[in-house]
Order: C-alpha cells, then structure tokens, then sequence
C-alpha cells in the first residue's frame, strides 16, 4: 500500500495510497498517528477505539459518525495486511483478554499525516 518514488534531489521517498483504504482504515490510521506522536505505540485495540471516539466526537465539519469495535478491529487487520502498520502478539496469550495484539505504524508518520491532511474525508479529525 506504498508507492516508492524518487525526488528531483535524488532521494526516495514513500508515498502512501490512501485511495485504496476504506473511511474506516483511515480513521484508524489517524488515531494510530496521534497516538505515534505522543509516544503511545504500540497501542492495542481497545486504546485505539477510544481515540477514534475522541476525534470523531471532537471533528469540525461534516459528522463522520462513529466506528464500532468490529470496525477498528476489522481496519487493523487489514491495515496490517498491507504492511501500513506493524502487529505485534504477544507470546503469552490468556482467554482472559490479556495477550491482545498491539499495533504500531509502519510508515512515516510524518508523511501519513500530511497525506492524510489532504483527504477531505478525515482532515477535519485530525489534531
């Protein structure tokens, strides 16, 4: 879900292709840069649910609504799938909910972001 290319100066650089992710995807790619940017990564579901409503809850502009768990869970997965973000499960797991995978980004936070502020789906959510 990159796309590489090189600069006039010569160096290369990834660009990210927002198109082929779905709204969903790229609300949890925003919770997951703001959680980057304060150090909060990896970070496991439940966390990054509770961003999405903070920023959703938070937007100026149109209402985007809100995600489900389900939703979340469903864009981490394929989010890690196309290698924009990084699963980490932990050895031990226990039925008891501990031992959830924990999901941090893959990609350059920076340039997710500038790219994400130039949707017009999600920049409004942005901080």
């Amino acid at each position: 879900m990159w796309i590489g290319f090189i600069s006039p100066a010569g160096v290369r650089k990834r660009m990210y292709d927002l198109e082929s992710t779905t709204l969903a995807q790229r609300i949890t790619l925003c919770c997951l840069v703001d959680l980057s940017e304060a150090g909060q990564t990896p970070a496991n579901a439940a966390e990054i649910k509770a961003v999405a409503r903070d920023l959703l809850e938070a937007a100026d502009g149109e209402p985007i609504g809100s995600l489900s768990d389900a939703d979340v869970v469903r864009s981490l997965s394929q989010l890690a799938d196309s290698k924009l973000i990084d699963e980490r499960r932990p050895e031990d797991r226990s039925p008891a909910g501990k031992g959830r995978p924990k999901y941090a980004l893959d990609a350059d936070a920076v340039r997710l972001k500038e790219q994400l502020e130039a949707d017009g789906d999600v920049r409004d959510i942005l901080d």
